[in-house]
């Protein structure tokens, strides 16, 4: 009796163990998925900078698979349901990055994606270092940062012109509560 309650207390113990392993790499992919997306972005952000609408095809390509990729994973129902609709109106303004004929219908779109990318990353709280959301009130344009300064990528002339509109950073945050997968 005593070696089936071991067995069965080793067997629970493994099973367990073998949970947090796949958990743990399954927010690891998700992550990475993150990780990636951002980093698309900040091409084609760098690409309206530098008013490379022709070099940009391939990174707003980049960023538009990235979003059609991205999966709302480890949130609590109430954001999952809030998030399904801004992400899938990022998806929506991806294609318009993608399917934009000049610079200008690039940066509403541009615009669009920033809102919705800034929205789904504070709210999964999923960030490693601060990430600011800005806004040219000339341009009408958002756009993210990882610096507090502004670097306006929508108008060379006015480098310095925007405002900060708010600071999210995974040290702000409290360890999240348990979340749906």
């Amino acid at each position: 009796m005593k070696n089936s309650l071991k067995k069965m207390y080793l067997t629970c113990l493994i099973g367990l163990m073998m949970i947090s392993c796949q958990s743990s790499q399954g927010q690891d992919i998700a992550q990475e998925q993150r990780d990636k997306l951002f980093k698309a972005y900040m091409e084609v952000k760098k690409d309206i900078t530098d008013d490379n609408f022709a070099g940009s095809q391939e990174h707003v390509a980049q960023l538009e698979k990235e979003v059609q990729n991205f999966r709302l994973k480890g949130l609590q129902i109430d954001d999952m349901m809030r998030l399904k609709k801004v992400s899938q109106t990022m998806k929506t303004d991806a294609a318009g990055l993608k399917s934009a004929q000049d610079m200008e219908s690039m940066k509403v779109s541009f615009s669009a994606v920033s809102q919705s990318l800034f929205t789904i990353l504070e709210t999964m709280k999923c960030v490693d270092e601060a990430v600011y959301l800005q806004y040219c009130p000339m341009e009408k344009g958002y756009w993210l940062s990882y610096d507090k300064e502004i670097e306006n990528p929508y108008a060379a002339s006015m480098r310095h012109c925007g405002q900060l509109v708010k600071r999210m950073a995974d040290a702000d945050y409290p360890e999240p509560p348990a979340s749906c997968h």
